[in-house]
């Protein structure tokens, strides 16, 4: 798969994401797909997901802990079968109500034409504040 075939396999990805399809999401996703969220155990979705039931579990935990108001993909960069996304996100804590703006990157491994991995990359402590009571 070229480069372009992957950013375009990536832009469905968050297109599927961003309409709560996560039929259509996991179905770009290789059946032993990771993804890896860092922060303190228990923290949102921190930890790491693997297959597709990891991922839905990953995605509802997200959904629990906050409601992304925007998401901007400020850049996205494709080298053989590795994509980079930058993102800036709004969202608010469901916990405390409180606003959180992130610079979040992506780094997305494909195989086979799906994604096989995600690694993401955030300032956990701005999330850990923002759900600080």
């Amino acid at each position: 798969m070229d480069e372009t075939a992957n950013v375009e396999l990536i832009k469905q990805l968050y297109d599927a994401m961003s309409r709560g399809d996560l039929d259509a999401a996991t179905g770009l996703m290789t059946d032993d797909v990771t993804l890896v969220v860092p922060g303190p155990p228990g923290s949102g979705a921190a930890g790491t997901w693997r297959g597709h039931a990891g991922v839905r579990d990953c995605f509802a935990r997200l959904r629990e802990a906050q409601e992304n108001e925007s998401i901007d993909i400020r850049d996205v960069v494709a080298q053989s079968n590795k994509v980079v996304v930058l993102l800036h996100v709004v969202a608010k804590a469901r916990a405390t109500g409180k606003r959180v703006e992130l610079d979040i990157v992506h780094f997305f491994t494909i195989r086979d034409a799906r994604v096989a991995s995600l690694l993401d990359f955030f300032d956990t402590a701005a999330l850990v504040d923002a759900n600080r009571v």
